[in-house]
């Protein structure tokens, strides 16, 4: 997969709380966190990020939803 540029880096604090949810997520819907499944979630999380998903409800809900279609 090539390497995307990140246009808006992420602050810490940001960094803390897609990691949160990330974890909350791979472990709730049992996905393998080395998984190409939990690479997208990922992505996506950020990429959710970016664009204005900054509250952790968000992007829990960003996240379950893409979970339960992996």
């Amino acid at each position: 997969m090539p390497m995307q540029m990140v246009r808006n880096p992420v602050n810490s604090d940001q960094l803390n709380l897609l990691q949160r949810v990330f974890d909350d997520t791979c472990a709730e819907h049992h996905i393998d966190k080395d998984s190409p499944d939990a690479e997208a979630l990922a992505l996506i999380l950020v990429n959710s990020l970016q664009k204005g998903s900054s509250e952790p409800e968000q992007l829990s809900a960003i996240a379950d939803a893409l979970a339960t279609n992996l």
